[in-house]
């Protein structure tokens, strides 16, 4: 049914809004590398654990070809989940939520161009919404970047900055879903999601031990550090959940309005300048990407 990937996907913008949030604190307390390996090592856990309940079980495959594409799948959609997120929650603790999170949130755009270069052939009213899509978040950028508001917090160079990691993270999660897709006919979505988790644990624990340090989490920060783990892991989880639902891209358009949430969050609680022309610009994200489900 293609309103079970809708209803997937906007359980996951729900949770990511909240996670996005959380993540800016986190990022300053211990640090975004640090935040990730804890999301990655505690969100594996919650996984191992539901599938346990569920009854879940591994799927394993012969080393042939479909084998070998299968792991180079599970792979690419851990490495590029990890840079996305660090890009992600890089922006996110350095510079303004309602800046980073709606140009994140613009990936299923795109992932437009990515899926022309594997043969897809778009309608015109995709490219329409490609346009729609990248114009809110050029209306969003400019907005924050000259208004004097914003300068009265931020560095003109910490806003740039900001825009470019927030552009590599939307580029990131691009490549993540669309190999995560392929790599979900093959061997599911919880299994996906566990090596997604894993690759990710990897990478960052092999950066630590080149860095020669040690991740320090404070016993206070264990409660947020746990919430944004489940949290930002239901996300992916309900992405990949609806992706194997009639018109699974649904659920990745739907997921997208998480910066929807996590921009009214930044608006109440950290009281975050948000314009009228700047929900203009989230307006034309969301316009955009809705119009992609078609």
């Amino acid at each position: 049914m293609e309103s079970g990937s809708v209803f997937w996907g906007a359980g996951a913008a729900i949770s990511w809004g909240f996670a996005d949030f959380i993540a800016r604190f986190t990022g300053r307390s211990v640090g975004v590398a640090a935040t990730f390996l804890a999301v990655s090592f505690i969100g594996l856990g919650a996984l191992l654990l539901f599938m346990w309940l569920r009854g879940e079980t591994m799927l394993w495959h012969n080393q042939d070809a479909a084998g070998l594409l299968g792991l180079g799948l599970l792979v690419l959609a851990g490495v590029s989940a990890a840079v996305a997120t660090i890009f992600l929650y890089e922006a996110l603790t350095k510079g303004p939520v309602s800046l980073s999170s709606p140009v994140v949130s613009s990936y299923p755009a795109l992932a437009m161009p990515i899926s022309i270069a594997f043969g897809a052939s778009p309608n015109w009213w995709h490219w329409l919404a490609l346009v729609l899509t990248l114009g809110g978040i050029w209306l969003v950028a400019l907005v924050v970047s000259s208004e004097n508001k914003w300068r009265e917090h931020y560095d003109g160079a910490v806003i740039r900055r900001s825009i470019l990691l927030s552009i590599g993270g939307a580029l990131g999660f691009a490549i993540t879903l669309i190999a995560a897709d392929r790599a979900i006919e093959i061997y599911g979505p919880w299994q996906t999601m566990v090596a997604t988790r894993i690759v990710g644990a990897i990478i960052f624990i092999s950066w630590f031990m080149l860095r020669r340090e040690l991740p320090r989490f404070y016993p206070r920060l264990w409660p947020i550090l746990i919430a944004l783990s489940v949290l930002d892991t239901m996300g992916y989880l309900g992405v990949y959940i609806g992706l194997g639902y009639v018109n699974g891209e649904f659920a990745i358009v739907a997921s997208s309005a998480y910066s929807v949430v996590a921009v009214v969050l930044a608006r109440i609680f950290l009281r975050e300048p948000v314009n009228i022309v700047q929900w203009g610009g989230i307006g034309l994200v969301v316009a955009g990407i809705a119009l992609l489900s078609l």
